[in-house]
C-alpha cells in the first residue's frame, strides 16, 4: 500500500511538470488539428509521451512531430481556406493553391495580398506583406492570429471551411481601357482635379494586372485622403498615373507622374498592394485597409 502511494505521488509531480505542454495540446485538439485519443486502453499522446491507464510511460514521436505533422495535412486537404474572427468584417480566406504564393483576401474586400513566409519565434509562421508588415501569425499551438487594422494587439481566428480560391478577374484588353477611364473619373473626385492613367505593354493575358494595379492605387490615394497625417505629411500632387510592364518592380513620381512598373508573369506578385502605394505615396507604413 505503501509503495503504491509512492508510485503515485511520483507520478502526480511528472503530470504537473508536464502541464504547460498538457494544456497547449489540449487547446489544439479543441480545434480539431489533433486527436489521438483511442479509448481501448485510455492511451492519449502528451507532450511526447504515450501514458496509458496501467500508469506505465512509453516514449513515442515528439509532439512537436506530431503537430507538425498534423498541421500539415490539414493544410493540403484544404488548400483554400476561410477564417472567421470575432469582428464579422475581419474574416478572411487564405489561398494556398499557388506554389511560392501565399494570397490573402479579407472576405468584405476585393484586393488580393500576396503573403510570405518568414519563420518567427516557438515555430511559428509569420505571414508578412509587400511592406514586411505581419498580416496573419499561423501559431504552433492555439491556431492563427490576424493582426488588422488600427489593432495594437492581434485577434485570434479559426478555421472556418472550404472558400472560393482566389485569383485574377476576367479582363479582355477591349474593356481595360474604360475601366481605367472609370478609376481616372474616381481620382478626380477624390483629388479635385484632372487624373489621367496610362497602360504601355498591357496584351490579353495581362490586363486583368493592370485593371488590379489601378484598383490598388485609387484604393491607396481614397486611404491618404481620408486619413491625414498627424505628422503633416501629404499627398503629393498626381496628374498621371503610369502603368508600365517591366522586368522588376519599381515604383518612380516624378513631375506629378507616378510611375508603376509591373512583372506580369509574376501575377499578383508582379504588382504593389495598396499598402505599398500607400506607403510610398505618403511615406509612412500603413496597415491593412479593406477598401
Amino acid at each position: 500500500m505503501e509503495k503504491y502511494s509512492e508510485d503515485q505521488h511520483r507520478r502526480k509531480k511528472y503530470l504537473a511538470a508536464k502541464a504547460p505542454q498538457l494544456g497547449a495540446l489540449l487547446s489544439i485538439m479543441r480545434e480539431g488539428q489533433l486527436n489521438m485519443i483511442r479509448r481501448a486502453g485510455v492511451m492519449v499522446a502528451f507532450a511526447g509521451y504515450a501514458i496509458f491507464g496501467t500508469g506505465t510511460v512509453w516514449a513515442v514521436e515528439p509532439a512537436t512531430k506530431v503537430l507538425r505533422e498534423a498541421y500539415q495535412v490539414r493544410a493540403s486537404s484544404q488548400p483554400v481556406t476561410r477564417f472567421d474572427v470575432g469582428r464579422k468584417n475581419e474574416a478572411f480566406i487564405l489561398d494556398q493553391r499557388h506554389q511560392g504564393q501565399l494570397l490573402f483576401r479579407y472576405v468584405r474586400s476585393r484586393e488580393i495580398f500576396v503573403l510570405r513566409q518568414v519563420p518567427g519565434p516557438r515555430g511559428d509562421v509569420m505571414l508578412k506583406n509587400d511592406l514586411g508588415a505581419v498580416m496573419v501569425r499561423m501559431s504552433r499551438v492555439g491556431g492563427p492570429i490576424l493582426f488588422p487594422e488600427r489593432a495594437s494587439h492581434g485577434i485570434p481566428a479559426w478555421r472556418a471551411g472550404p472558400a472560393t480560391p482566389l485569383g485574377p478577374r476576367n479582363v479582355h484588353l477591349e474593356d481595360l481601357r474604360p475601366a481605367l477611364s472609370n478609376i481616372a473619373n474616381d481620382l478626380v473626385t477624390i483629388l479635385d482635379h484632372d487624373v489621367t492613367i496610362s497602360a504601355r505593354g498591357a496584351n490579353e493575358n495581362s490586363a486583368w494586372l493592370y485593371l488590379d494595379t489601378a484598383l490598388n492605387a485609387r484604393s491607396a490615394i481614397n486611404r491618404i485622403k481620408r486619413n491625414p497625417d498627424r505628422k503633416g505629411r501629404t499627398l503629393p500632387t498626381l496628374s498621371e498615373i503610369r502603368l508600365v510592364s517591366s522586368d522588376h518592380q519599381e515604383l518612380r513620381l516624378q513631375d506629378a507622374v507616378l510611375e508603376i512598373h509591373l512583372v506580369t508573369d509574376e501575377g499578383f506578385a508582379g504588382r504593389p498592394s495598396s499598402l505599398r502605394l500607400a506607403g510610398f505615396l505618403s511615406g509612412k507604413r500603413i496597415h491593412a485597409s479593406k477598401d
